[in-house]
């Protein structure tokens, strides 16, 4: 996957290159013309194009609606891409926009937008109530993944406010719902895995979290995502550090500086 994605990025007019980059910045799983355009800083008419280029080279999906999305791993790719090639002010500024953007209720935002960008400002409790509505909406009308989204999406405030326990209610199937889609979507179950093991911990379970981790752990490095495995170690870090497994601890930062260590190397 990665050998094709990096001979499709290659190909890339830089302008098209850089809306991937951003894309996998935004907190969505799928964008909206007008949003992708705020988050580009570019009118909407070259945005759509260069968002018709990413679908055709098959590093985005149309999702029909005006919307598009990054399949899991050209995500994983991008976001690295991101941090290696674009100016931080100019990335920190882009997601700005974006949220800015979500806040306002501006057209063809949904509330999947608003509740992430709820959680991204620390609004945990109305990301909480925005989310709910959102996953209400989901099981109206979605279908399964869509479902399974807003649940992750959902599990993931309630851990931020510190409702730990509806949050693993929640997350707790998701991991093998994932898996067990027609497609299998592998990004996200190892997603909701590093977001159950969040939720154990912060209900003061840090041996059932280290499970959990691992097998995140496991998932991105299926993936190929050395950014998403160094998030893991240090997640299992702080589970021993609770613990006070002092050996585990030092082992699982080592392990996440040495992953930190060769994707800086990368970038250079």
């Amino acid at each position: 996957m990665r050998a094709n994605f990096d001979d499709s990025y290659r190909a890339l007019d830089p302008a098209a290159a850089r809306l991937l980059r951003l894309l996998a910045l935004q907190p969505a799983d799928g964008i909206g013309l007008p949003a992708a355009a705020v988050l580009a800083g570019r009118p909407e008419d070259e945005t759509l194009e260069r968002l018709r280029t990413l679908a055709d080279r098959g590093l985005a999906d149309d999702a029909g609606g005006g919307r598009y999305t990054l399949p899991g791993p050209v995500r994983v790719r991008a976001a690295e891409l991101a941090a290696a090639e674009d100016d931080p002010d100019e990335r920190d500024a882009a997601l700005r926009r974006v949220l800015d953007h979500y806040l306002t209720a501006a057209p063809g935002t949904g509330l999947e937008e608003q509740g992430l960008a709820l959680l991204e400002r620390e609004r945990r409790d109305e990301a909480v109530e925005t989310l709910e509505e959102a996953l209400r909406d989901a099981e109206r009308g979605g279908d399964h993944r869509t479902v399974l989204l807003a649940r992750h999406n959902l599990g993931r405030a309630l851990v931020a406010a510190g409702a730990a326990d509806r949050a693993m209610e929640l997350l707790g199937p998701l991991p093998e719902e994932f898996a067990a889609l027609p497609e299998p979507d592998d990004y996200h179950r190892g997603r909701a895995l590093l977001s159950l093991g969040e939720a154990y911990l912060r209900a003061r379970r840090p041996v059932a979290a280290v499970n959990f981790f691992g097998q995140a752990l496991d998932a991105m490095r299926a993936l190929d995502a050395p950014g998403l495995q160094a998030d893991a170690y240090a997640h299992l870090a702080e589970a021993a550090r609770r613990r006070g497994d002092k050996a585990a601890e030092s082992t699982a930062l080592d392990a996440e500086a040495a992953l930190r260590a060769r994707m800086a190397e990368g970038e250079g």
